[in-house]
C-alpha cells in the first residue's frame, strides 16, 4: 500500500449520490457539501470541520418553512438551528478544558474525519451498501430517501450523518468526570502515594435530562400501531427509545432488561468510576430531534426511524462492547445486519486516529498519527498508519486490531478481514518511550544556584573566546555576536530573565543526564568520570536544550519574529532545530557539551548510572563483544528498554535491584518457575515493541522488509531461542553483581 486513496474513495461517494432537494427543487446541496470536504482535505483544521457541521445541518435543517416545495420567494426563519448550537458548544468546550486531564485527544475534527471514513467505506464495499439497503427496506419505515422511486444513498448520507457527526457530543460530560478525578487523585498523592481517590458525577435530575419535551400526545402513536409493545415504554423517554430499538434490532435481548439497564446507567457508572459520552450524546441527540419534530414535521416516523436508528448507534459505539457483550446480556460480535449504522460508527470511530490534535497533559506528550494510506474493497480494508516521530504506545495496531476482531463480525463485510499497520522511525519511537520513563532527581537549592552561576560564568568564557578567535582570525563580525559580547556581564548583573534561563539549565541537568543514562555522582563514587559525551549523546541533550529554551523564552513573552528585538521580546529562534543555523546550535550545544566540567567545578562528577552499565553488560552477555557505542540508534534504545522492563517484571515477582550497599542480601538465583515467567514477559514485551513499529513475521531477518522469525508467541518461539531468553535471567544476578547492584527481596 503506497496510495492515499482517502480523498478517492469519498468523491467516488458523491459520484454516486444524489439529494432530493437537488433532484426536485434545482438546488446545489451537493455541490456545496462537497465544496466544504474539499476544502477540509486541503487544510484540515477545526474552521473548515465547522463548515461541513454547517453545511450539513442546514442542509438537513427542521424549520417551519417546506422545504420541499420549490419557492422563488425568499424567506427567513428565526428558529435557532440548536443542533449546530450544541457542535459549537463541545468544540468550545473541549479546547477550553481538555488540557486538564491527562488523556484526551481532539473529538471535533475527529467526528468529521469518522463521517468522511463512513463515506469512505460504503462507497467502496459493495456487502456493506448491500447490507445497509437491505436493513432499511426491511423496515416499516417507508419515507426513506428515493430519487425515481428507488432507494437512494442519501438515506445512508442522512443516517450516518447524524449518527457520526454527532456520535461524540455529550463529551464534556466526560471531561467533567476526568477533571474532577485528577484534581482530587493530584491532590491527594501530593500527600502520599498510598492515597487514592474514587469520584463520580451524579446527576440529580437526570429524569428531567432523559425527557423530551412533550409538544404533541400523538407523537408516538404510528410506531406503537407497528410495535404494540412499545405502548409500555415511555416514548416521551430516550432511553426507553433506545432500548425498544436495540430490542427490536438484537432479538435475544429482552426489552425490558435494556430498560432497567439504561435507566440505571448513571448510576452503574458512579458506582464504577467511567462516564460514557455515548451515552449522554445519544440522549442529547433524541432530545433536540425529538422537540424539533414535533414543532415541524408532518411525520414522525421521521424521528423514530432513521434519528433513532442514528441515536442509537450512537449509544452503542461504547455501550455494544462496555454491556451488550459482557455477562448480562451476552451478545456476539455485531453483525452489520443487525445494526448498520452502529458497525460502521465503531470501526470508524476506532480507526480514525490521523491527526488527531492532543489536549490532554499525557497525550500532549506523545505524537500523533500524521497521515493515513488507505485501501478498501469488497474484500478487505487496509489502514497504515504514518508516524513522522515519536511513540503511539506499545502495541498500538496490534491493540486496535484485536479491538475491532473482538466486537465487530469483520468478515461478513470484509471477507479477507481487516489490517491495520504503524509506520514509524526506530528511533523515534524507541527514544520517546524511554525518554517517557525517566525519573531523575532533583537538585538541592544551594547546588541550582552554584551551577546557575557557574553556566553564565562559562557562557561568558566561551563567548570571549570566541570573540578573541574571530579577532586572530580576522573574521567579520555580525551585529548580533557584538551585542552578545558588549552585553557580557557578572552573574548580579544579569536582568530577571536571564537569570531564570540559567537556573532553568541548571535545574533540567538531572533529567538531560537521566536521558542518556548518566547521573551526578560524589568525587568518592567508585566509577569513572564522564569527561566528554558521545556525539549523539551531546546531539540529542542540545536538541532537547532548545526545546526547553523555546518552552521558557514563549512562556516568558517571547514570539517568533524575523529580526530580533529584545525590548518587544522578539526572536528569529523560535523555530524547530532543524530550521537553525549551525552558528545558533552551537550555542545549544556548548552547553551540553560543558556539563562535566561544571560538574567538577563543584566537586561532583558525571557517572553512567548503573542500571545504564547493566544495559551495557548484558550487550556484553549476549554479543560477547564490548561495541555497545557502534550500535545503531534503534538498537541501543531497544537495549535500553530491555534492561528498564526487566526492573518492572523482576518487581512484579516481588524483587527489587538496588545498589550493592544498600541493605538486603543479594539473591544468587531464580528458580525455573521464576525463570520461565520472567522470559515470557519478556519476549512478549519485545514482540509487541517491534510489532508497534511494523515488523512482522518471516523465516528470515531481514532489516529492510521488516521481517523476523522469532516475531511469534512465545509457545511457538524455537526453543534454542527459549533458552537464550532464559539465559539472561539465570545469568541476571551475576551481571548485576559486575555493575554494582543487587537482587534482593522486597
Amino acid at each position: 500500500m503506497n496510495k492515499n486513496n482517502f480523498r478517492k474513495y469519498v468523491d467516488d461517494f458523491f459520484n454516486e449520490l444524489v439529494l432530493y432537494d437537488d433532484y426536485h427543487n434545482g438546488h446545489y446541496y451537493k455541490d456545496l457539501l462537497k465544496t466544504g470536504i474539499d476544502v477540509f482535505f486541503d487544510n484540515e483544521n477545526a474552521y473548515n470541520a465547522y463548515e461541513i457541521y454547517r453545511t450539513f445541518f442546514m442542509i438537513y435543517q427542521i424549520t417551519a418553512e417546506d422545504k420541499s416545495n420549490e419557492s422563488d420567494e425568499i424567506t427567513i426563519t428565526h428558529e435557532p438551528n440548536t443542533l449546530l448550537d450544541l457542535v459549537k458548544i463541545m468544540k468550545k468546550y473541549e479546547e477550553n478544558t481538555g488540557d486538564l486531564v491527562e488523556k484526551q485527544r481532539d473529538h471535533f475534527i475527529h467526528s468529521v474525519n469518522v463521517f468522511l471514513l463512513g463515506l469512505a467505506i460504503y462507497s467502496q464495499n459493495k456487502n456493506y451498501r448491500t447490507v445497509f439497503k437491505q436493513y432499511i427496506l426491511e423496515s416499516p419505515y417507508e419515507k426513506f430517501y428515493r430519487i425515481d422511486n428507488e432507494y437512494s444513498h442519501e438515506e445512508f448520507l442522512y443516517r450516518w450523518g447524524v449518527a457520526s457527526l454527532f456520535h461524540d457530543i455529550g463529551y464534556p460530560v466526560e471531561i467533567i468526570g476526568k477533571q474532577l478525578t485528577k484534581f482530587m487523585n493530584d491532590g491527594v498523592k501530593s500527600i502520599s502515594s498510598s492515597y487514592e481517590a474514587d469520584t463520580a458525577i451524579d446527576f440529580k435530575d437526570f429524569n428531567e435530562f432523559n425527557t423530551i419535551i412533550k409538544m404533541d400526545s400523538d407523537f408516538a402513536d404510528n410506531y406503537t400501531s407497528v410495535y404494540p409493545k412499545s405502548k409500555f415504554l415511555n416514548l416521551f423517554k430516550p432511553t426507553d427509545i433506545m432500548a425498544h430499538k436495540i430490542a427490536t434490532d438484537f432479538k435475544n435481548v429482552d426489552v425490558n432488561d435494556v430498560v432497567k439497564h439504561l435507566n440505571s446507567f448513571v448510576k452503574i457508572m458512579g458506582e464504577n468510576g467511567f462516564i460514557d459520552h455515548g451515552f449522554f450524546s445519544s440522549i442529547l441527540v433524541l432530545n433536540s430531534y425529538g422537540y424539533l419534530i414535533q414543532k415541524y414535521a408532518k411525520n414522525h416516523d421521521f424521528f423514530f426511524y432513521p434519528i433513532v436508528d442514528s441515536a442509537t448507534a450512537i449509544l452503542l459505539h461504547n455501550y455494544y462492547r462496555n454491556v451488550l457483550q459482557k455477562e448480562q446480556f451476552g451478545l456476539k460480535n455485531l453483525n452489520p445486519s443487525d445494526s448498520p449504522l452502529a458497525y460502521l460508527l465503531i470501526l470508524c470511530d476506532e480507526l480514525q486516529e490521523w491527526n488527531r490534535k492532543p489536549f490532554g497533559i499525557k497525550d500532549k506528550e506523545k505524537s500523533r498519527v500524521n497521515e493515513l494510506l488507505l485501501k478498501i474493497d469488497d474484500n478487505e480494508i487496509d489502514v497504515e498508519y504514518i508516524v513522522k516521530s515519536g511513540s503511539m504506545g506499545l502495541g498500538f495496531s496490534e491493540d486496535k486490531e484485536n479491538t475491532l476482531y473482538n466486537v465487530l463480525d469483520i468478515y461478513d463485510i470484509f471477507a479477507s478481514g481487516l489490517r491495520i499497520v504503524t509506520d514509524v522511525k526506530h528511533e523515534s519511537i524507541l527514544k520517546a518511550i524511554v525518554h517517557s520513563e525517566i525519573q531523575s532527581p532533583d537538585i538541592l537549592l544551594r547546588n541550582v544556584e552554584k551551577l546557575a552561576i557557574k553556566i553564565h560564568e562559562q557562557y561568558v568564557e566561551t563567548t570571549k573566546r570566541q570573540y578573541q578567535e574571530k579577532i586572530d582570525n580576522n573574521e567579520e563580525i555580525d551585529k548580533d555576536f557584538m551585542d552578545k559580547y558588549n552585553g557580557l556581564c557578572s552573574f548580579d548583573e544579569l536582568t530577571p530573565q536571564l537569570k531564570i534561563a540559567n537556573i532553568r539549565q541548571a535545574r533540567s541537568i538531572p533529567i538531560k543526564l537521566s536521558m542518556i543514562g548518566c547521573e551526578i555522582a560524589d568525587m568518592s563514587d567508585g566509577r569513572a568520570a564522564i569527561e566528554e559525551f558521545l556525539d549523539d549523546e551531546i546531539l540529542e541533550l542540545a536538541i532537547f536544550e532548545h526545546d526547553e529554551w523555546m518552552a521558557e523564552k514563549i512562556g516568558t513573552g517571547w514570539t517568533y519574529g524575523p529580526k530580533k528585538d529584545v525590548k518587544k521580546l522578539i526572536t528569529p529562534y523560535l523555530v524547530p532545530w532543524d530550521d537553525l543555523s549551525e552558528d545558533i546550535q552551537q550555542y545549544d550545544i556548548d552547553p551540553i557539551k560543558n556539563i562535566p566540567s561544571l560538574m567538577q567545578s563543584i566537586g561532583l562528577k558525571v557517572v553512567r548510572t548503573k542500571q545504564r552499565l547493566l544495559t551495557f553488560e548484558m550487550h556484553k552477555f549476549y554479543s560477547k563483544a564490548d561495541d555497545f557505542d557502534k550500535l545503531p540508534d534503534y538498537i541501543k534504545y531497544s537495549n535500553y528498554k530491555q534492561a528498564d522492563f526487566l526492573l518492572k517484571i523482576l518487581s512484579e515477582l516481588g524483587y527489587d535491584v538496588v545498589d550493592v550497599e544498600s541493605q538486603g542480601s543479594a539473591i544468587s538465583s531464580f528458580d525455573e518457575v521464576e525463570v520461565e515467567y520472567l522470559a515470557e514477559r519478556e519476549h512478549n514485551a519485545w514482540y509487541k515493541l517491534n510489532v508497534n513499529l511494523g515488523w512482522k513475521y518471516g523465516s528470515v531477518k531481514d532489516e529492510k522488509a521488516k521481517t523476523n522469525p522469532n516475531l511469534v508467541i512465545w509457545e511457538d518461539l524455537n526453543p534454542d531461542i527459549q533458552n537464550s531468553n532464559k539465559n539472561t535471567f539465570r545469568n541476571l544476578p551475576k551481571l548485576c553483581e559486575n555493575v554494582g547492584l543487587k537482587i534482593v527481596k522486597k
